[in-house]
């Protein structure tokens, strides 16, 4: 269901290198060179194409965190080769910066995202949704091992809860943390690994419902891919420290999916909200 990823793979990633702009470029655009992952999956991972937005956008504007992402993926990248990361301002004030980030290799613009910045200001209100208080914590839930998630996950019923042969609701609660090593826990690294974390969810749970007999009867193995993620980060938070993704799939049908993911701290808050959308049908291709 998943590639498998190290914890270096998807750090090594995140490293970007700041290269010099094409001659005649505007000195609105900063352009870096980034490494992709390389898994079984022969195509770069919008995962990671998520959490290189983030680091990119905030290497840009440096005093400014994202608040919004929203995220294309028109055609599929090369995983083994590098890429350029293009980041063009097309807006930065006092409170609000707004960039356009693409992916290229050569010719072939891969990915499109446009970023929203901003910092803390004056505060008129505040209210935000709270995790139920029935929700089994992460000390009520069994170890899930997701190959593409090198690090803590748990959830209820532990590797059951996505067994093919099974069925459940199109929704699945995970907890997951990544304990402390090359990069902190908090700010850019924090946004940028919940980005890539939230990415890999929307087939898996689309396809809860459905057991394997039942996928094969309705035309063999499914396929899905990714067209479009949509990241709003409401607050600070840690992922040192447990958090929680709350995914559902709202609809399914038509050769379509699209679903939504919540994310709550440990205490509560909401910190991050996610949609996406994409295909689903049987032996897919782009």
């Amino acid at each position: 269901m998943w590639p498998s990823i190290t914890a270096d793979d998807v750090l090594d990633a995140l490293e970007l290198e700041r290269v010099a702009a094409a001659p005649g470029e505007s000195r609105d655009v900063v352009v870096f060179r980034a490494r992709n992952i390389v898994s079984r999956v022969p195509r770069t991972l919008g995962a990671q194409l998520l959490a290189q937005t983030v680091v990119a956008a905030e290497r840009v504007v440096p005093h400014m965190t994202v608040q919004t992402l929203q995220g294309a993926f028109p055609r599929a990248g090369d995983p083994s080769l590098p890429v350029d990361v293009r980041v063009e301002r097309l807006h930065e004030g006092r409170s609000v910066a707004m960039l356009q980030v693409g992916f290229r290799q050569g010719d072939n613009e891969h990915c499109r995202a446009i970023v929203t910045l901003g910092g803390p200001g004056a505060e008129l209100v505040r209210h935000g949704d709270v995790l139920a208080a029935d929700v089994p914590g992460p000390e009520e839930c069994a170890e899930f091992p997701v190959p593409m998630l090198p690090w803590e996950v748990r959830t209820v019923g532990g590797v059951e809860a996505l067994a093919p042969e099974l069925a459940g609701p199109p929704r699945l609660d995970l907890w997951m943390r990544m304990p402390g090593g090359r990069l902190p826990d908090a700010g850019t690294w924090a946004r940028a690994v919940v980005a890539y974390a939230t990415e890999g969810f929307l087939g898996p749970v689309a396809l809860r419902p459905y057991p394997s007999d039942e996928i094969a009867r309705r035309g063999g193995r499914a396929m899905s891919v990714a067209l479009a993620q949509n990241v709003t980060f409401h607050d600070e938070f840690s992922v040192g420290e447990w958090v929680l993704l709350r995914c559902a799939s709202e609809y399914a049908g038509g050769g379509r999916m699209h679903g939504r993911i919540r994310v709550f701290a440990r205490d509560g808050r909401l910190v991050a909200s996610v949609t996406a959308d994409g295909l689903m049908r049987p032996g897919l291709r782009r």
